[in-house]
């Protein structure tokens, strides 16, 4: 039921209930204190009721008795009557002490018989023992009076006195209980309604502390846990442009919102990197795939004049070997053998000049795959140091998850307290759960960033593995290179001895009919230097059709390195820096 109620929500309802109960539990108070104060009210009143009660009929059985008294003072009176007249007169003397007697007895009880009559100053207690004093008197002088028949006027005035004087002391006795029933139930009712004022007061002085308290401190949750919320889900959209607060409370919101921006901040520090890496790598890749188009070219090129040299060779074997068919026809005459002499020269100088011109692009080749092998070798370092970056980010994020993991046992722990402590700690369980909920849902981004870098380092490694195999291969091609080059120089350095055989042909040709065997030994030997210069010159064919592929192999390692960074850029452009 409370799934889709907001934290306010919950807040306001464990505020606001609390204080509902209280008022309730409070103005319950107020009436039982205020029937207490009836019943004591009515205890009281009962109190001064039945001990004046017990006064007045003891003050009627004191009447009885002057009356009966008078009755036994009558000449007329019969003796039965005089008998049943005195037997009234000892049951109304008896009855009225007896009542008196109770009547102190339960103002005592009630510690009340130190109370003073207004006017004359005595006590209740100083008063109920005059009356008791005065009538015992009375009743002895009345019994004597009877007993003696002895019923004068000064004896009957003395007799009159003491009765009025114990009546008299009855009268103040009721008024002093009645005195003392008005002055406490007065002080019993101001006391109530102090009572009531200031349980109200302190009620509504309370209620307004609790609600400001409360308001305060639901404000300052509700604004820390919309702020989490709202940067975790930010970052769950890509955006890393938050800037940390100036200032953080000490509490443990403020430490919860310090965390936040800290994950944040690295996160950010994290991509930032892997983006200026992967741009660095994209450059490398891009100086890479270029120098390997130029070389790609550049191999073409030489395998072109390759090819022109073999043929070239060939022409010259052939002609080589049409000049020893000629030396044999010597009859047919030396001026043919000159032509023939002058166009091998011309064909040597020639071929010289493409010997000369495949040693400067050879030359240039090597240059380039120096150059090559050295962007190759810092597109290596790069991709080392990336994927260094790539186990730092590693590194943070499993830190990330082992937060959130204490994160959410912290929170477990806190329910568990909670629970413990029952109702009162059932707000701080609401909090702890939604704390548990960041945790899992902090724990749910750094396993997604987790496998994100997974896949950046699995990627990255396969790069580095690219980038060994291409520096293995260039360094394959460096060597054949050499060779090349070296063979190169040897087929130079043939056509430079072919020419300079030619021209020593072309100075003897007047001599040709004296020296036939010569010349034809010399043709088998050019012969047989261009049957050489023609195989190496298709083993540097060879060995350029190799390093053609070789580069072509570069070329295609670079462009996956692009492919690779591509789609680390794509992840990388996700988020908002």
């Amino acid at each position: 039921m409370l799934n889709n109620v907001s934290v306010r929500t919950r807040l306001l309802i464990l505020l606001f209930a609390p204080l509902v109960l209280f008022a309730m539990t409070a103005v319950y108070l107020l009436n039982l204190n205020s029937s207490n104060i009836d019943k004591l009210t009515e205890v009281l009143y009962e109190t001064s009721n039945r001990s004046t009660t017990l006064v007045l009929n003891a003050d009627r059985d004191m009447y009885q008795a002057y009356s009966a008294y008078q009755k036994l003072t009558s000449p007329y009176l019969s003796p039965e009557n005089i008998d049943t007249t005195l037997t009234e007169l000892d049951e109304n003397i008896k009855q009225a002490n007896d009542r008196i007697d109770q009547a102190l007895q339960i103002v005592t009880d009630r510690k009340l018989a130190g109370l003073t009559h207004e006017t004359s100053g005595k006590s209740i207690e100083e008063s109920m023992k005059e009356v008791d004093r005065l009538f015992n008197e009375w009743a002895q002088l009345a019994h004597s009076h009877v007993k003696e028949k002895s019923y004068s006027i000064e004896g009957e005035t003395k007799l009159q006195l003491e009765f009025e004087q114990a009546r008299g002391n009855i009268n103040e006795f009721g008024e002093i209980l009645e005195a003392y029933a008005m002055n406490e139930m007065k002080a019993i009712t101001d006391n109530k309604k102090e009572t009531n004022a200031i349980t109200y007061t302190t009620l509504i002085v309370e209620w307004i502390l609790l609600i400001l308290f409360g308001v305060v401190l639901i404000r300052k949750l509700t604004r820390t846990v919309s702020l989490v919320q709202l940067k975790t889900k930010q970052v769950s959209l890509g955006d890393l442009q938050f800037a940390p607060q100036r200032k953080y409370d000490k509490d443990e919101l403020g430490q919860i919102l310090l965390s936040v921006d800290g994950m944040i901040g690295k996160m950010r520090e994290l991509i930032c990197s892997i983006a200026s890496n992967t741009n660095e790598v994209a450059v490398a890749s891009e100086e890479l795939s270029h120098s390997a188009q130029e070389s790609s070219s550049a191999a073409s090129h030489v395998a072109e004049n390759i090819q022109e040299v073999t043929s070239l060779v060939e022409v010259q074997s052939t002609i080589a070997d049409e000049a020893s068919k000629a030396i044999e026809e010597m009859s047919v005459g030396v001026q043919r053998i000159a032509e023939s002499t002058n166009s091998i020269s011309d064909h040597s100088h020639h071929t010289n000049q493409q010997a000369d011109q495949g040693g400067e692009l050879l030359n240039r080749l090597k240059q380039q795959m120096e150059q090559m092998m050295a962007t190759i070798l810092e597109l290596n370092r790069s991709v080392d140091t990336l994927n260094d970056k790539s186990a730092k980010i590693g590194a943070i994020t499993e830190n990330i998850t082992s937060f959130a993991n204490q994160t959410g046992i912290l929170s477990l722990n806190a329910s568990i307290e909670a629970a413990r402590a029952g109702e009162h700690g059932r707000g701080f369980a609401v909090v702890a759960q939604e704390i548990r909920k960041l945790a899992a849902s902090s724990l749910e981004s750094a396993q997604s960033i987790n496998d994100l870098i997974a896949d950046t380092r699995q990627e990255i490694e396969q790069a580095s593995d690219y980038m060994k195999t291409t520096v293995v291969q260039c360094e394959q091609g460096t060597a054949i290179m050499d060779d090349v080059a070296s063979g190169f120089g040897a087929i130079v350095e043939s056509i430079k001895h072919v020419a300079e055989q030619i021209h020593d042909t072309s100075a003897i040709t007047e001599q040709m009919s004296a020296s036939s065997e010569e010349v034809s030994a010399s043709m088998e030997q050019s012969s047989s230097s261009a049957r050489e210069i023609a195989g190496k010159a298709q083993n540097v064919a060879a060995a350029t059709e190799e390093q053609l592929a070789l580069v072509e192999n570069i070329a295609h390692a670079s462009e996956q390195l692009q492919g690779i960074v591509k789609n680390l850029n794509e992840s990388v452009r996700f988020f908002k820096l």
